[in-house]
């Protein structure tokens, strides 16, 4: 989907590649779309950029495709024990570079990181009576992406995983694999476009924003 004259991905894909000349991207997508992508993002990345993306199938659920992709990435490097890799959602892109370069300073001084941003709405917590009680939000944030990790311990975090268990992000995979994972200031901004609503307001970001990183 287009937003602003860019496919939400090529947006994505952008940020990172223009944080840093060293970093590798690996897309994951289903593999009937790679002729999609390459024809979508012909026009907007140079032929050094387009050498830093490789393309990888991903499965039947995001466990499965995440998995893919550090199969993947771990090919290319003798050591991934000295690796950080950095997940994150395809249709987030208004990460900033700051943030991702927090993220892998994070991941690097304390093994692992996950962006977030404090709860702003009230919380109740449903009780086994149907009635409920309010919760302080202060100790909550709501998870956003990147999360950034060493490649060999997210890896195997991953390989290890029984048939059959499911996470919702890899934080959460991660802890149960006995890590430990340091929150990163996120942004408001930072948001998943899933719906006609976020289309929206990725658009009043984007119009907002003076510069391609302002705000953002």
């Amino acid at each position: 989907m287009d937003l602003g004259g860019k496919p939400i991905l090529v947006r994505t894909v952008e940020k990172f590649i223009t944080w840093n000349s060293g970093l590798l991207v690996t897309l994951v997508l289903p593999e009937a779309h790679f002729q999609t992508w390459e024809k979508l993002s012909e026009p907007h990345f140079s032929e050094e950029k387009k050498q830093r993306i490789t393309l990888c199938a991903g499965g039947k659920t995001r466990t499965e495709s995440v998995l893919n992709g550090l199969t993947h990435i771990c090919t290319k490097f003798d050591h991934p024990e000295q690796v950080l890799v950095a997940i994150h959602d395809g249709v987030r892109p208004f990460i900033s570079s700051g943030i991702i370069r927090q993220a892998f300073e994070d991941a690097e001084e304390h093994g692992a990181s996950v962006v977030c941003v404090p709860v702003k709405a009230s919380l109740r917590k449903k009780l086994d009576d149907n009635q409920s009680i309010a919760v302080d939000r202060a100790p909550f944030f709501e998870v956003q992406t990147p999360q950034t990790f060493f490649l060999k311990d997210i890896f195997e975090a991953y390989q290890n995983l029984p048939d059959g268990v499911t996470f919702t992000d890899d934080a959460s995979l991660y802890e149960w694999s006995g890590g430990k994972v340091k929150i990163t200031e996120g942004s408001y901004n930072n948001i998943k476009i899933t719906t006609p609503e976020d289309m929206f307001v990725g658009q009043k970001i984007l119009s907002t924003s003076d510069s391609p990183e302002s705000g953002l």
